[in-house]
């Protein structure tokens, strides 16, 4: 993975996972109010958590740096 794109990964992954905690609070609503939240926002959700996730897997399969390059 070249350094450029190492970079944007983990920016689009950091990105993700603030804006899912941002949508936390939707979590709540679904389990001590028994309220659902509209369709949209759980798909919005559920393709932050995705990207989140695959973000996260992305830069732990990524090969570290050698020293001698």
């Amino acid at each position: 993975m070249s350094t450029r794109s190492y970079r944007l990964v983990v920016l689009g992954c950091m990105l993700s996972w603030f804006l899912l905690g941002l949508h936390a609070p939707i979590v709540h609503q679904l389990t001590s109010r028994h309220r659902a939240p509209h369709a949209s926002v759980l798909v919005a959700v559920a393709a932050l958590a995705l990207c989140a996730l695959a973000g996260s897997w992305a830069l732990l399969r990524a090969p570290g740096r050698q020293a001698g390059r």
